[in-house]
């Protein structure tokens, strides 16, 4: 077997580089393995993630429902499900960057952390607002 003379590069990767019979496989294998990847990429769905709300946001838009006492709809993610609740934002959390406390309409308490609040509506001011 023959080396090919590769002094003329400035590159020691090029100069030192050995094919070892290897590369004249390259177009044959470049049809198997596109349709490989198309095979293996069908079995999968891909899903967009939906509307989700910014930290700032969330925070602003209960704020408001906490100073007017606003029924609202929280929609929130847990164990990768995605939960709805209804009720009124009574508090903060002890740490109030944490997240809130809503009253439910059954009576009942729930504490939900911002990070996991994916919507937030009611039925005058904020409707609008998520479907844009």
């Amino acid at each position: 077997m023959s080396r090919v003379d590769r002094s003329y590069s400035k590159y020691e990767s090029i100069r030192t580089y050995e094919d070892r019979g290897k590369m004249k496989w390259n177009p044959f294998a470049t049809a198997e393995l596109a349709s490989a990847h198309r095979e293996y990429h069908s079995d999968f769905i891909f899903e967009e993630p939906g509307f989700s709300l910014e930290e700032d946001e969330i925070k602003t838009m209960l704020s408001f429902a906490k100073s007017l006492r606003l029924p609202i709809a929280i929609e929130y993610q847990a164990e990768k499900q995605k939960l709805n609740v209804s009720g009124i934002v009574i508090d903060w959390m002890e740490d109030y960057h944490l997240g809130i406390i809503l009253q439910k309409e059954d009576g009942h308490y729930q504490e939900i952390a911002f990070k996991s609040i994916t919507r937030v509506s009611d039925d005058q001011y904020f409707e609008d607002y998520l479907n844009q």
